[in-house]
């Protein structure tokens, strides 16, 4: 246990500076290319009937793929298809060359970008996450550029869906890997995982309850012993006994906090399913293809990346996006103004159908992050609507005001969850949030602190055996 300790302290203070790779919203939608709507011959209704499918699509955009418009349609059973919006022609084979092709045109500024194609690859070390499921197998392309980039594209959309760079795989060999216990063999195989992380933080927790109970046993603060000391050991020993007492209280929480992050045994999950409640706020499961109002090509908005289509109650919208902070909702071709004062009114009288047997207590408007909205390392909607009704679980919603997308629901026990991981594991409390220089500092000193405590343990364990 003692050098699980000492990894997962040092691999921490890696974290701290060091994200696991992804591809961020911010960064997928800066290398997208300007949308063209005047390209575009086909409406939503058009596109989905290219596809051989029941007809039932959950969510449709219309983005660029391969430098051409594109319509993305995922069907209620999460498939994703894409259509060419300028020729009605299905997206059916992405080989290698298209995949390189995809690749060539990330990210255009990065001129000494020379890609060339590695591998297909159905799961590695850096693709491991659930969200690329539905996209494997990947291309695996490199673009010889001075970051060593490496470009993950799906085998069934075209798109880029991860991005890693050269430093990044490096520190989180020394980083996330160690500290999740993720070596690809291992993760592949997520029932086996999630055992192996469950039980070593039990141990873990164990170890440190029952050091705790002898360090205790073992101090001598009334009764000094013979030599003066408070400890009857000596060199690491002694070492080891201090900074255990000093440490006790930080490395219990990290441990039942990294327990707790996998919600184990179920202790956080709800007792209803959010499904139902979210088909009703929306007034169904699928969209209504056919309502779909269509962009207007001659929109004077400049930089438009992607074209995204809503429903709420019987109303059908459409956003313009060109950033994450940036999303324009229309009716139709009406102006803006008049369209958030619609689109206020029919969030307020969709919120009443998420939980019809329940009182909604409050709708209020959230400008800040705060304690339950909030990101350390990343970007969130900003303002929203938060919904609380007074249900059994004591339910809340937080509502994207641009444009009325359910972002997340909170129940009792997220907001459980939240304070004993995500608090007690990597302080996240708003004082230190807002001071993130001040938040690293006390992280890396308690980080510290416990890789010292631990490799104490390890020299007299080595010692008490080898010596």
């Amino acid at each position: 246990m003692c050098l699980l300790f000492t990894m997962w302290f040092a691999s921490g203070m890696v974290m701290v500076y060091v994200d696991y790779p992804q591809l961020t919203e911010a960064e997928r939608l800066h290398n997208l290319p300007q949308l063209d709507l005047n390209k575009v011959q086909l409406t939503p209704f058009e596109a989905a009937s290219k596809i051989n499918s029941a007809g039932l699509f959950s969510a449709v955009k219309l983005t660029t793929v391969l430098n051409r418009p594109a319509f993305e349609l995922i069907d209620i059973g999460g498939l994703k298809s894409i259509v060419f919006a300028d020729s009605g022609a299905m997206l059916t084979n992405v080989d290698n060359q298209a995949a390189i092709n995809a690749a060539a045109l990330w990210n255009p500024s990065n001129l000494s970008s020379t890609p060339s194609y590695d591998s297909l690859v159905d799961i590695d070390q850096w693709s491991i996450s659930g969200s690329n499921n539905r996209h494997r197998p990947l291309h695996k392309v490199r673009l010889n550029d001075e970051f060593d980039t490496v470009l993950y594209i799906s085998s069934l959309t075209g798109q880029v869906v991860l991005d890693t760079r050269r430093k990044e795989r490096f520190w989180n060999w020394l980083g996330s890997t160690l500290h999740w216990m993720y070596p690809l063999a291992l993760r592949e195989n997520a029932p086996l995982w999630t055992k192996v992380v469950i039980y070593t933080s039990l141990a873990g927790i164990i170890s440190v309850v029952t050091g705790g109970i002898i360090g205790f046993m073992r101090l001598g603060i009334r009764k000094p012993y013979r030599s003066g000391s408070f400890s009857p050991y000596t060199s690491w020993t002694k070492w080891h006994h201090f900074l255990g007492i000093f440490t006790l209280v930080f490395v219990f929480t990290f441990m039942f906090s990294g327990l707790m992050s996998m919600g184990p045994w179920g202790i956080f999950n709800s007792a209803t399913s959010p499904i139902p409640q979210i088909n009703r706020y929306y007034g169904n499961d699928s969209l209504r293809l056919s309502n779909l109002p269509m962009p207007d090509s001659r929109s004077n908005l400049n930089q438009i990346k992607e074209v995204e289509w809503h429903q709420l109650k019987d109303k059908s919208f459409y956003s313009f996006i060109s950033s994450p902070t940036e999303t324009e909702v229309r009716f139709s071709n009406n102006s803006a103004l008049k369209t958030a004062d619609a689109l206020k009114s029919i969030i307020n009288e969709a919120l009443t159908d998420l939980l019809p047997q329940a009182k909604l207590i409050s709708i209020d408007l959230i400008t800040n992050e705060d304690n339950y909205y909030y990101s350390d390392n990343g970007f969130l909607p900003l303002p929203i609507y938060r919904a609380k009704f007074d249900d059994p679980e004591s339910t809340w919603y937080h509502i994207n005001v641009a444009n009325g997308e359910i972002l997340n629901r909170i129940t009792n026990g997220n907001r459980l969850e939240r304070w004993i991981f995500k608090g007690l594991h990597s302080l996240d409390f708003q004082f230190l949030i807002k001071h993130g220089s001040l938040k690293d500092a006390i992280l890396i000193f308690l980080c510290l602190a416990g890789f010292f405590f631990a490799l104490s343990a390890v020299i007299v364990g080595w010692r008490r055996l080898f010596v």
